[in-house]
């Protein structure tokens, strides 16, 4: 199955392909709509707050991007969902919310998650995040559901990897982790 693969020498730490992440996952697919009429946050420094439902309630939310690119320094990497062989977040997801599709993907039932983050704190590679605007569980403070890559599965090719100037990522098939 083909993943998406960061090229760490060649990032140069731009954020587009968190841009293209916003924009593609938006209602309205454009940059200008995502940005001024849907009210997505391109902001790709992290506010003080480290849970995304308090920041969303401080009025400073988190993008929504499903890569991000975390910076160490002179090093930049974007990094997403690697879509496991054996996902430990599927295997910690105990109400079926995410599961492994035909293809090898790890996607997610929106309708089914309740946000209890067993898959968040499961994930090695750190590619999940909450997505505080989605609330399954009424009445429940800081509620929100998961959130990481899917691979942009309506596309051939993943947005992060389109945009890309330097072609610091790859969407190729390799042996997964």
């Amino acid at each position: 199955m083909k993943r998406v693969y960061p090229v760490e020498e060649r990032c140069i730490n731009c954020h587009l392909c968190e841009v293209a992440c916003i924009v593609s996952h938006s209602t309205t697919k454009t940059a200008l709509g995502a940005f001024q009429v849907e009210k997505l946050s391109f902001n790709s420094v992290r506010p003080g707050a480290v849970d995304p439902a308090v920041a969303l309630e401080e009025g400073n939310p988190y993008p929504l991007n499903r890569c991000r690119v975390d910076v160490q320094g002179s090093v930049f990497l974007s990094t997403s969902c690697r879509h496991c062989r054996e996902p430990d977040c599927v295997r910690a997801c105990k109400n079926g919310s995410l599961y492994v599709d035909e293809a090898g993907r790890v996607l997610l039932r929106e309708d089914h998650c309740v946000g209890c983050w067993m898959c968040l704190m499961a994930c090695r590679y750190g590619a999940i995040e909450r997505n505080p605007y989605v609330k399954n569980v009424q009445g429940k403070e800081n509620n929100g559901i998961n959130q990481h890559c899917d691979l942009c599965r309506e596309r051939s090719c993943p947005a992060c990897v389109s945009i890309c100037p330097t072609q610091a990522l790859v969407y190729e098939e390799r042996e997964a982790p």
